[in-house]
This record gives C-alpha cells, sequence and structure tokens, in this order.
C-alpha cells in the first residue's frame, strides 16, 4: 500500500507547466519589482521541502518530500527526491522521465498534466497576470479556471525581492506547500542535465 501511494504522489508532482490566473487587481510595487528580477532569471538550483496535507475527508498525515531542483526556463526540469523515496525526475514541455532506482524501473510519460513545482514562474512571466497582495511577504492569486493549483500564494523574503516559498489546493482538494531552499540563480547548467537514458537491465514504462 505504501509503495502505490507514494508512486501516485510522484506521478503528481510533476505535469504541465500552463497555468491560466483570471485578471483581478492593478499590480502593486511589490508585484513588479519581483516580476522584473524573475524575468531575468534563466536557471534556478537549490533544494525543495513539499509538504502535502491530504484533504480533510481522508484522514491521512500529512506526506513529506525532500530533495533537490534545477530548472532551465523555459521548459526544461530536473528533481532528484531524496526522502521518503529515492526518485529522479526529468522533462520539458513534452515529455517527463520517472526514474525509481531502487525498483530498477523508469516511466516515460508524454502527455502534458500540471507542474506543482514549477507553477510560481509561469505568474512572473506572464504579464496578463494580476494578483491580490495578502500582507506582508504574501502574493495571492485567484483560483485558475482548470481545477488544479487553486490558491497559489507566494512567500516571499524579508527584502521582497526572491520567492522562498509556495503553497497551493490541488484538484483532489490537497494542500501543497513547496519551500525552495539553497537557491542558486543563472547557475550553469550542462545539457545533459535534462537527458535521461534507461541504465542496463531497467524495465522501462510508457504512458
Amino acid at each position: 500500500m505504501m509503495k502505490k501511494r507514494t508512486e501516485m504522489r510522484c506521478l503528481f508532482i510533476v505535469g504541465t507547466l500552463s497555468l491560466v490566473l483570471p485578471v483581478l487587481a492593478s499590480p502593486g510595487e511589490t508585484w513588479q519589482n519581483l516580476r522584473q528580477r524573475y524575468l531575468n532569471l534563466k536557471s534556478l538550483a537549490g533544494s525543495f521541502t513539499e509538504t502535502i496535507e491530504p484533504a480533510d475527508d481522508t484522514g491521512q498525515d500529512p506526506i513529506v518530500f525532500k530533495g533537490r531542483f534545477v530548472f532551465q526556463l523555459p521548459h526544461c526540469f530536473r528533481l532528484e527526491v531524496k526522502q521518503p523515496v529515492s526518485q529522479v525526475i526529468i522533462g520539458n514541455d513534452s515529455v517527463v522521465w520517472f526514474y525509481f532506482p531502487d525498483e530498477k524501473r523508469a516511466v516515460l510519460q508524454t502527455n502534458r498534466q500540471p507542474v506543482p513545482l514549477l507553477s510560481f514562474i509561469q505568474p512572473l512571466l506572464d504579464s496578463t497576470n494580476k494578483i491580490i497582495e495578502e500582507g506582508a511577504g504574501i502574493l495571492a492569486f485567484a483560483d485558475n479556471t482548470a481545477g488544479f493549483l487553486n490558491e497559489l500564494r507566494l512567500e516571499l523574503d524579508k527584502t521582497n525581492t526572491r520567492i522562498i516559498a509556495f503553497s497551493f489546493v490541488d484538484e483532489m482538494g490537497n494542500h501543497c506547500r513547496f519551500q525552495l531552499e539553497n537557491q542558486r540563480w543563472n547557475p550553469q547548467v550542462p545539457a545533459k542535465t535534462f537527458r535521461f537514458i534507461p541504465p542496463a537491465r531497467v524495465t522501462v514504462e510508457y504512458q
């Protein structure tokens, strides 16, 4: 049961990069300054902690994932999950590989689904997105019309120039929060970082 539950969570961590948000209010100074800074972002690397609080009616305990990430805008990413199980997730805007080294298994997913870990980037790059400033260091977005990643909130550092965490409610009603740590801006990332070739004696599944 635990193995099945872990795999299902892993397959939810990554999916499409698209996020459609409605127009709300005139952007404030914090939003404008933050957006201008992120327009210069080409790559980002660091570590993350994802905490998932299941929907109220499930009765399940929160689940915590820890690992490292690297993005290469506009659409390449690599996640190395260290806890609670080892996983490597590599993808772009058309394909995603899920590699489970302990199980000697890899899954290739070709359909696009939401990419929660990248969701905070899209509003910053789209000039039509507007925000509601919800207290010091918090920028909140309205629910998107697609039904996933609702109640998106960006948490900023003390200077209001860097996103240190973000949270949302997924399409199943789970409350998810990603904390981004040890951030390195615009590192040089080799192209091979985003390539995956299944090792020998690894079973490959296609979805």
